[in-house]
């Protein structure tokens, strides 16, 4: 098969075209590739949404929080009586 030389020419500068274009989008492509690499880097805060409560949570946690106070006044009102009666000079004490 015979090429004539303009035929060579053509091909060949086809050819190194395709080169360059190469040679540009593995340049593109490596950039990418380490835009991508920062990006997985930086964690992204997702705002949780808020859990909505039932009613009957609601009711649970509010008779928790009022078992949860009244033991902590029992306790404070105790420490009290303890204090108290450590400087009256009782020698017996337990509370």
């Amino acid at each position: 098969m015979f090429i004539s030389t303009e035929e060579k020419l053509k091909i060949a500068s086809e050819l190194s075209l395709a080169t360059s274009q190469i040679t540009a989008l593995i340049t593109v492509v490596a950039t990418l590739e380490k835009k991508v690499a920062q990006l997985e880097a930086v964690r992204v805060k997702v705002k949780k949404t808020k859990k909505v409560m039932t009613p009957e949570q609601k009711a649970r946690q509010r008779e928790y929080q009022r078992m949860y106070k009244a033991r902590k006044k029992q306790e404070e009102n105790d420490w009290k009586l303890v204090q108290q009666l450590a400087i009256e000079g009782t020698t017996n004490v337990s509370a």
